[in-house]
């Protein structure tokens, strides 16, 4: 098995738990979710798409990065985990995995949100373009990104739309 396998159930693992853990400490944040539109659907979408593209043997015919980028590829994603962990962590009672505002909610623009517009999805793409980077592969790094832009794009609109609505444009 060699480093790239093993880092991929590694991720899977990590991944994984994360979004439980993320799931749980959130599960009481019950309000209506219909300003969302489907749109972690999308991003559930373009993340197992990257996920089925990195794991799979294609284009191989494409020359492969240095061996040693695979390193940079495991620091990338790592660095994704810590970012959306830490953006879930300050955000509080105030993130959810579906796009919704509710009465008490306050717009949060401080801390790692002055530096990202949103470090949470910032270290969801990280985590997976860093896998991507252990693949070698870099019309598979550019695939993904592709893919994880538009997903998160479409996220994106429908969240700020969201947040317009509720706290007004600005």
């Amino acid at each position: 098995m060699n480093l790239q396998t093993i880092f991929t159930y590694v991720f899977f693992v990590i991944f994984i738990s994360t979004e439980m853990w993320i799931k749980n400490k959130t599960k009481s944040n019950n309000v209506n979710d219909t300003a969302d539109k489907g749109s972690r659907y999308i991003i559930i979408g373009s993340v197992i798409c990257c996920i089925f593209l990195i794991n799979g043997q294609f284009f191989d015919f494409i020359p492969h990065l240095p061996s040693l980028t695979i390193y940079l590829g495991i620091l990338i994603s790592l660095a994704g985990f810590v970012l959306r962990i830490y953006a879930v962590n300050y955000l509080g009672k105030n993130f959810t995995l579906a796009v919704q505002t509710t009465d008490s909610q306050q717009l949060v623009d401080h801390g790692p949100y002055s530096i990202v517009r949103n470090p949470a999805y910032t270290g969801s793409i990280l985590s997976i373009l860093g896998l991507s980077i252990t693949s070698l592969n870099p019309l598979i790094i550019i695939i993904s990104l592709i893919l994880l832009v538009l997903g998160y794009s479409i996220r994106l609109r429908v969240e700020e739309e969201a947040l317009g609505n509720h706290f007004g444009k600005n």
